[in-house]
Protein backbone atom coordinates (compact mmCIF):
# COMPACT_ATOMS: atom_id res chain seq x y z
CA UNK A 1 0.00 0.00 0.00
CA UNK A 2 2.51 2.77 0.79
CA UNK A 3 4.97 1.84 -1.96
CA UNK A 4 1.70 2.55 -4.50
CA UNK A 5 1.03 5.57 -3.09
CA UNK A 6 4.97 6.52 -3.13
CA UNK A 7 5.08 5.36 -6.71
CA UNK A 8 1.52 7.70 -7.08
CA UNK A 9 3.83 10.88 -5.91
CA UNK A 10 6.67 10.01 -7.97
CA UNK A 11 4.23 10.48 -10.89
CA UNK A 12 2.42 12.95 -9.70
CA UNK A 13 5.63 15.01 -9.69
CA UNK A 14 6.79 13.56 -13.18
CA UNK A 15 3.75 15.39 -14.19
CA UNK A 16 3.86 18.60 -12.59
CA UNK A 17 7.76 18.73 -13.49
CA UNK A 18 6.95 18.18 -17.50
CA UNK A 19 3.74 19.66 -17.65
CA UNK A 20 0.67 18.72 -20.37
CA UNK A 21 1.63 15.96 -23.01
CA UNK A 22 -0.28 15.33 -26.43
CA UNK A 23 0.05 13.61 -29.03
CA UNK A 24 -0.79 14.59 -33.03
CA UNK A 25 -1.07 13.51 -36.43
CA UNK A 26 0.56 14.33 -39.60
CA UNK A 27 -2.26 16.96 -41.43
CA UNK A 28 -0.06 15.89 -44.40
CA UNK A 29 2.67 13.30 -45.42
CA UNK A 30 3.46 11.75 -48.64
CA UNK A 31 6.95 10.56 -50.23
CA UNK A 32 8.24 11.71 -53.68
CA UNK A 33 10.47 10.91 -56.64
CA UNK A 34 11.39 13.33 -58.91
CA UNK A 35 13.58 10.61 -60.81
CA UNK A 36 11.66 7.77 -61.70
CA UNK A 37 8.55 9.48 -63.78
CA UNK A 38 6.62 6.73 -64.54
CA UNK A 39 6.32 5.16 -60.14
CA UNK A 40 2.89 5.46 -58.57
CA UNK A 41 2.83 6.42 -55.32
CA UNK A 42 1.82 3.85 -52.16
CA UNK A 43 -0.18 6.28 -50.03
CA UNK A 44 -0.19 4.26 -46.98
CA UNK A 45 3.15 4.50 -47.11
CA UNK A 46 6.36 6.84 -46.73
CA UNK A 47 9.62 5.87 -48.37
CA UNK A 48 13.05 7.83 -48.64
CA UNK A 49 16.36 6.52 -50.02
CA UNK A 50 19.22 7.78 -52.19
CA UNK A 51 20.84 4.63 -53.90
CA UNK A 52 21.67 5.10 -57.66
CA UNK A 53 22.22 1.33 -57.93
CA UNK A 54 19.21 0.49 -57.26
CA UNK A 55 17.43 3.85 -58.65
CA UNK A 56 16.11 4.38 -55.56
CA UNK A 57 15.41 8.32 -54.74
CA UNK A 58 12.25 8.74 -52.03
CA UNK A 59 12.05 12.21 -50.19
CA UNK A 60 9.76 11.70 -47.08
CA UNK A 61 7.40 14.91 -46.50
CA UNK A 62 5.71 15.22 -43.40
CA UNK A 63 3.45 18.12 -41.89
CA UNK A 64 2.07 18.68 -38.52
CA UNK A 65 -0.65 21.81 -37.71
CA UNK A 66 1.22 23.05 -34.29
CA UNK A 67 -0.62 26.49 -34.89
CA UNK A 68 -2.32 25.92 -31.44
CA UNK A 69 0.76 25.12 -29.37
CA UNK A 70 3.01 28.40 -31.02
CA UNK A 71 4.64 30.45 -28.25
CA UNK A 72 4.38 27.83 -25.57
CA UNK A 73 7.13 26.66 -23.61
CA UNK A 74 8.11 23.21 -25.49
CA UNK A 75 10.15 20.62 -23.12
CA UNK A 76 10.35 17.94 -25.82
CA UNK A 77 9.23 16.65 -28.78
CA UNK A 78 9.43 13.15 -30.07
CA UNK A 79 8.73 11.68 -33.75
CA UNK A 80 7.25 8.36 -34.21
CA UNK A 81 7.75 6.18 -37.13
CA UNK A 82 6.61 2.90 -38.21
CA UNK A 83 8.99 0.48 -40.25
CA UNK A 84 8.09 -2.12 -42.17
CA UNK A 85 10.69 -2.27 -44.66
CA UNK A 86 14.59 -1.23 -45.44
CA UNK A 87 17.18 -3.11 -46.98
CA UNK A 88 17.93 -6.76 -45.80
CA UNK A 89 21.55 -6.04 -45.54
CA UNK A 90 22.05 -4.09 -42.52
CA UNK A 91 18.16 -2.13 -42.19
CA UNK A 92 20.39 1.22 -41.84
CA UNK A 93 19.13 4.21 -43.63
CA UNK A 94 21.47 7.48 -42.96
CA UNK A 95 18.96 10.67 -43.60
CA UNK A 96 18.70 14.46 -42.81
CA UNK A 97 16.12 16.03 -41.98
CA UNK A 98 15.45 19.58 -43.14
CA UNK A 99 12.70 22.00 -42.61
CA UNK A 100 10.55 22.77 -46.01
CA UNK A 101 10.59 26.27 -47.19
CA UNK A 102 7.69 26.20 -49.73
CA UNK A 103 3.94 25.41 -48.97
CA UNK A 104 2.24 21.80 -50.09
CA UNK A 105 -0.55 20.02 -49.39
CA UNK A 106 -0.44 15.66 -50.15
CA UNK A 107 -3.85 16.09 -52.66
CA UNK A 108 -2.07 18.84 -54.58
CA UNK A 109 1.73 18.10 -54.84
CA UNK A 110 2.88 16.60 -57.71
CA UNK A 111 4.78 12.92 -56.57
CA UNK A 112 7.10 13.44 -59.42
CA UNK A 113 8.41 17.15 -57.95
CA UNK A 114 10.95 17.48 -54.96
CA UNK A 115 9.83 19.72 -52.66
CA UNK A 116 12.33 22.75 -51.88
CA UNK A 117 14.07 23.23 -48.44
CA UNK A 118 16.33 24.96 -46.12
CA UNK A 119 19.70 23.60 -45.83
CA UNK A 120 20.66 25.95 -43.04
CA UNK A 121 17.74 24.42 -40.45
CA UNK A 122 18.90 20.78 -40.53
CA UNK A 123 19.06 17.44 -38.29
CA UNK A 124 20.83 14.42 -38.69
CA UNK A 125 19.64 10.89 -37.90
CA UNK A 126 20.24 7.29 -38.84
CA UNK A 127 17.36 4.56 -38.88
CA UNK A 128 18.74 1.49 -37.65
CA UNK A 129 18.00 -2.15 -36.37
CA UNK A 130 16.92 -4.98 -38.29
CA UNK A 131 16.61 -5.23 -41.61
CA UNK A 132 13.96 -6.79 -44.24
CA UNK A 133 10.68 -6.66 -43.54
CA UNK A 134 10.78 -6.55 -39.90
CA UNK A 135 8.14 -3.94 -38.13
CA UNK A 136 10.77 -1.60 -36.14
CA UNK A 137 9.36 1.54 -34.08
CA UNK A 138 11.76 4.54 -34.03
CA UNK A 139 11.26 7.71 -31.51
CA UNK A 140 13.21 10.60 -32.53
CA UNK A 141 14.15 12.65 -30.81
CA UNK A 142 13.60 16.43 -32.26
CA UNK A 143 12.92 19.02 -30.18
CA UNK A 144 15.45 21.92 -31.08
CA UNK A 145 13.90 20.87 -34.51
CA UNK A 146 10.41 21.38 -33.59
CA UNK A 147 11.07 24.48 -31.51
CA UNK A 148 11.64 26.63 -34.96
CA UNK A 149 7.76 25.96 -35.42
CA UNK A 150 6.44 26.46 -32.25
CA UNK A 151 8.40 29.94 -31.33
CA UNK A 152 7.93 31.29 -35.09
CA UNK A 153 10.85 31.46 -35.81
CA UNK A 154 10.16 29.36 -38.98
CA UNK A 155 7.12 29.19 -40.92
CA UNK A 156 5.65 25.73 -40.61
CA UNK A 157 5.58 24.06 -44.17
CA UNK A 158 6.63 20.86 -42.28
CA UNK A 159 9.77 18.89 -42.95
CA UNK A 160 11.66 16.67 -45.37
CA UNK A 161 13.50 13.34 -44.65
CA UNK A 162 16.20 12.65 -47.26
CA UNK A 163 18.12 9.85 -47.20
CA UNK A 164 21.97 11.03 -47.66
CA UNK A 165 23.88 9.66 -50.73
CA UNK A 166 24.71 6.12 -50.87
CA UNK A 167 21.64 5.26 -48.66
CA UNK A 168 19.38 2.44 -49.27
CA UNK A 169 15.95 2.43 -48.59
CA UNK A 170 14.06 2.39 -45.84
CA UNK A 171 9.94 2.32 -46.05
CA UNK A 172 7.47 3.54 -43.12
CA UNK A 173 3.61 3.57 -42.79
CA UNK A 174 1.76 6.88 -43.29
CA UNK A 175 -1.22 8.58 -41.88
CA UNK A 176 -3.62 6.68 -44.28
CA UNK A 177 -2.75 2.82 -42.86
CA UNK A 178 -5.68 0.97 -41.37
CA UNK A 179 -3.67 0.70 -38.01
CA UNK A 180 -3.50 4.11 -35.77
CA UNK A 181 -1.44 2.59 -33.89
CA UNK A 182 1.72 2.49 -36.54
CA UNK A 183 0.79 5.98 -38.23
CA UNK A 184 3.30 8.65 -37.78
CA UNK A 185 2.67 11.08 -34.54
CA UNK A 186 4.40 13.86 -32.46
CA UNK A 187 4.76 13.92 -29.07
CA UNK A 188 4.81 17.26 -27.50
CA UNK A 189 5.73 17.92 -23.87
CA UNK A 190 5.11 21.72 -22.94
CA UNK A 191 5.76 23.31 -19.26
CA UNK A 192 2.87 23.49 -17.03
CA UNK A 193 0.34 25.54 -17.82
CA UNK A 194 -1.99 27.88 -15.24
CA UNK A 195 -5.09 26.11 -15.34
CA UNK A 196 -7.63 24.69 -17.26
CA UNK A 197 -9.10 27.47 -19.44
CA UNK A 198 -5.74 28.02 -20.71
CA UNK A 199 -5.19 24.23 -21.48
CA UNK A 200 -8.20 24.02 -23.57
CA UNK A 201 -7.26 27.64 -25.23
CA UNK A 202 -4.49 25.17 -27.25
CA UNK A 203 -5.64 21.59 -26.64
CA UNK A 204 -8.40 19.46 -27.73
CA UNK A 205 -8.43 17.67 -24.38
CA UNK A 206 -8.28 18.39 -20.80
CA UNK A 207 -8.48 15.61 -18.42
CA UNK A 208 -8.39 13.94 -14.69
CA UNK A 209 -9.71 11.36 -12.73
CA UNK A 210 -11.17 11.31 -9.10
CA UNK A 211 -10.70 9.64 -6.70
CA UNK A 212 -6.76 9.03 -7.83
CA UNK A 213 -5.48 7.02 -6.13
CA UNK A 214 -9.13 5.24 -5.77
CA UNK A 215 -10.88 1.46 -5.08
CA UNK A 216 -12.78 -0.13 -6.63
CA UNK A 217 -13.24 2.42 -8.77
CA UNK A 218 -12.56 5.91 -10.58
CA UNK A 219 -14.76 8.57 -12.75
CA UNK A 220 -12.73 10.02 -15.48
CA UNK A 221 -13.73 13.73 -16.49
CA UNK A 222 -12.74 15.15 -19.89
CA UNK A 223 -13.24 18.08 -21.90
CA UNK A 224 -13.06 18.51 -25.77
CA UNK A 225 -13.01 21.77 -27.58
CA UNK A 226 -14.87 20.31 -30.70
CA UNK A 227 -17.09 17.29 -31.58
CA UNK A 228 -15.05 14.23 -32.55
CA UNK A 229 -15.34 10.42 -32.61
CA UNK A 230 -13.55 9.29 -29.20
CA UNK A 231 -12.09 6.56 -27.91
CA UNK A 232 -11.49 5.23 -24.20
CA UNK A 233 -9.37 3.04 -23.14
CA UNK A 234 -7.48 1.74 -20.03
CA UNK A 235 -4.01 -0.25 -20.06
CA UNK A 236 -1.82 -1.71 -17.40
CA UNK A 237 1.87 -0.70 -17.12
CA UNK A 238 2.92 -3.38 -19.54
CA UNK A 239 0.91 -1.55 -22.35
CA UNK A 240 -1.59 -4.33 -22.49
CA UNK A 241 -5.29 -3.51 -23.25
CA UNK A 242 -7.56 -4.11 -19.95
CA UNK A 243 -10.51 -2.19 -20.54
CA UNK A 244 -12.06 -0.84 -23.82
CA UNK A 245 -14.39 2.06 -22.09
CA UNK A 246 -16.16 3.84 -24.72
CA UNK A 247 -15.77 4.40 -28.52
CA UNK A 248 -18.34 7.24 -30.30
CA UNK A 249 -19.40 10.28 -31.25
CA UNK A 250 -19.17 13.36 -28.65
CA UNK A 251 -20.14 16.98 -28.53
CA UNK A 252 -17.98 19.30 -27.57
CA UNK A 253 -17.84 20.11 -23.75
CA UNK A 254 -17.54 18.26 -20.54
CA UNK A 255 -18.12 14.42 -20.30
CA UNK A 256 -17.50 11.66 -17.39
CA UNK A 257 -17.00 7.82 -17.81
CA UNK A 258 -16.32 6.03 -14.75
CA UNK A 259 -13.99 2.97 -14.82
CA UNK A 260 -15.61 0.42 -12.43
CA UNK A 261 -12.03 -1.51 -11.99
CA UNK A 262 -13.32 -4.52 -13.85
CA UNK A 263 -11.23 -5.71 -17.40
CA UNK A 264 -12.39 -6.83 -20.42
CA UNK A 265 -13.39 -10.60 -19.01
CA UNK A 266 -15.01 -8.81 -16.10
CA UNK A 267 -12.21 -9.98 -13.75
CA UNK A 268 -11.76 -7.34 -11.01
CA UNK A 269 -7.68 -5.64 -11.49
CA UNK A 270 -5.18 -5.78 -9.11
CA UNK A 271 -3.75 -3.17 -7.42
CA UNK A 272 -1.14 -1.02 -9.11
CA UNK A 273 -0.60 1.74 -11.64
CA UNK A 274 -2.91 1.93 -14.76
CA UNK A 275 -3.31 4.89 -17.59
CA UNK A 276 -6.15 5.68 -19.60
CA UNK A 277 -6.28 7.18 -22.85
CA UNK A 278 -8.38 9.28 -24.26
CA UNK A 279 -8.20 9.78 -28.29
CA UNK A 280 -10.15 12.25 -30.93
CA UNK A 281 -9.74 12.83 -34.46
CA UNK A 282 -6.75 14.78 -34.16
CA UNK A 283 -5.15 14.15 -30.58
CA UNK A 284 -4.46 12.03 -28.03
CA UNK A 285 -3.52 12.02 -24.53
CA UNK A 286 -2.26 9.33 -21.75
CA UNK A 287 -2.95 10.12 -18.05
CA UNK A 288 -1.69 7.79 -14.90
CA UNK A 289 -3.99 6.60 -12.26
CA UNK A 290 -3.49 3.82 -8.91
CA UNK A 291 -5.62 1.31 -7.78
CA UNK A 292 -4.97 0.58 -4.01
CA UNK A 293 -6.60 -2.66 -2.34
Amino acid sequence: MKKIIYLFILISLFSLVYGETVTIYPSDDMYTDAVNQGTTQVNTELWTANYSATGQFQRIMIKFDLSQYENRELESAVLNLTRFLSCPSGGTTATTFYVINEAWDENTWAFNQSVSYDSENDMPYVFSGTGGNAVVHFDVEMTDFISHFITGNVVNNGFLIMANPNQKWSKFYSKEHSNVDYRPSLTLTFGETANNDEVLSVASIVANNYPNPFNPSTTIKYIINKASQVDIDIYNVKGQLVKSLYSGHKNSGDHTIVWDGFDLKGKASSAGVYFYKIQTENETIMKSMVMVK
